[in-house]
């Protein structure tokens, strides 16, 4: 389970650190979630007219290429993370401006035409202060993944992951109109590969940052079982929001 901190006001920000060096890793690059999860964005964003673009919790710098687009070549794309372990190894893919800085607690100053931010909110206790900030920084669109799905059932393998929550259906649409952006689109996807199969399974699961072979096998298999998933129903949320 990953420990939850709060030192010196500023929340998460060691157990994160700690969370990039003994968690994450190669799930980011070649996990099948994420694959389908880039390819489910990368047709969203086509769609959107944006000229700059700002990553809240922007990790590593995996949503680099993602986010580039003739619009928004990768000198206009920021990103922002509450730890420094992610953001140094940001700096190395060449991510642009980097900002340390907590969602739930702050926003930077100034705005951009798109507010991206992908498998963060399940992890902040504050989501609701979160999304105001968000909000307050973008011009145009927002754009978020996260975990949808019955929590409890899934305890073991969230917890180790530093999740808090697992949104209820139509739950996190609820919380952007309160937070001022209307919800242009909801996809749900991951029925029944993912979820619920390959979700409970995960419970007894321990997560490496560095998937060996038989690791590797596994994820390309799933990549292609997970072509069968509905993009109706499913555990995996994908939302567009503009500013209202």
């Amino acid at each position: 389970m990953i420990e939850r901190s709060e030192q010196d006001g500023a929340p998460a920000a060691i157990s994160y650190d700690d969370v990039w060096r003994d968690v994450y890793g190669d799930m980011q690059d070649v996990g099948p979630v994420h694959r389908h999860m880039r390819r489910i964005l990368a047709g969203v964003l086509a769609g959107l007219d944006y000229g700059d673009a700002l990553d809240v919790g922007c990790g590593a710098g995996h949503n680099l290429e993602l986010l580039t687009s003739p619009g928004c070549p990768r000198d206009r794309i920021s990103g922002m993370d509450v730890s420094s372990e992610a953001l140094g190894r940001a700096r190395e893919r060449g991510e642009g401006s980097l900002f340390q800085l907590d969602i739930e607690r702050d926003a930077l100053d100034g705005t951009w035409d798109l507010v991206f931010s992908s498998l963060v909110l399940e992890h902040l206790v504050d989501d609701v202060a979160a999304l105001r900030n968000m909000r307050a920084m973008a011009r145009r669109h927002v754009v978020l993944t996260t975990i949808c799905g019955d929590f409890d059932r899934y305890r073991p393998w969230e917890e180790a992951m530093g999740h808090v929550r697992n949104y209820r259906r139509g739950e996190l649409e609820g919380k952007l109109a309160a937070a001022g952006l209307a919800v242009r689109r909801s996809i749900h996807w991951g029925y029944p590969f993912y979820s619920p199969l390959v979700r409970r399974v995960q419970n007894r699961w321990r997560a490496q940052p560095a998937f060996d072979r038989r690791a590797r096998m596994l994820a390309r298999a799933l990549y292609g079982l997970y072509w069968l998933n509905s993009s109706r129903r499913g555990d995996l949320l994908v939302v567009h929001a503009t500013v209202a």
